[in-house]
């Protein structure tokens, strides 16, 4: 397969999009919602401002590790799409892009404030809520899902001459 010469591009501008579509709607939760309040006060669904000095889904860790735990994995996130790009271009881009968006959007906030600040709130069944969460998280978690779809062959590739490519091993479509 013909690497995507406009892969690169595409990560960095899918990143830059996911970090200031974050960190604009922090910015707006933080000016215009008061700490712990919510709009609406009830409902399945609510804006409120609430800080998260944990990591993913409000564990508690150390500061430093809350720190340090987005570059580590940034960087593996870097390194994965070395190693896969020749192979699979745009849709590796997007999906790091996101996942490096979002990390960011979150290593911001450790960096400038306590900690993270998460504004969707969903009520899932009576006084039972999903953890709240932020743009960023949901750019990880759409990267991630992006990636493993692209990576893992759960989505059709295609051969220069536009036929679909037999996944390796697979030799029920070796015809």
């Amino acid at each position: 397969m013909r690497q995507d010469s406009r892969a690169p591009l595409v990560l960095l501008i899918s990143g830059m999009a996911v970090l200031a579509a974050d960190q604009l709607t922090k910015e707006l939760v933080r000016h215009n919602i008061g700490p712990n309040e919510a709009v609406p006060e009830h409902g399945a669904f609510r804006l409120v401002n609430v800080t998260n000095d944990g990591i993913i889904f409000g564990l508690s860790a150390p500061r430093w590790f809350a720190i340090a735990m987005p570059l580590v994995l940034g960087l593996g996130v870097m390194a994965a799409y070395y190693w896969y790009r020749p192979h699979l271009g745009r849709a590796v881009a997007v999906s790091i892009g996101l996942f490096m968006g979002g990390t960011l959007g979150n290593w911001v906030d450790r960096l400038r404030f306590p900690g993270v600040t998460d504004f969707i709130d969903v009520q899932l069944r009576g006084d039972v809520h999903w953890f709240t969460f932020n743009v960023a998280d949901i750019a990880i978690l759409a990267g991630i899902a992006v990636f493993v779809v692209a990576v893992f062959g759960l989505c059709p590739r295609r051969t220069a001459g536009g036929q679909p490519r037999t996944p390796p091993g697979d030799s029920t479509l070796n015809g």
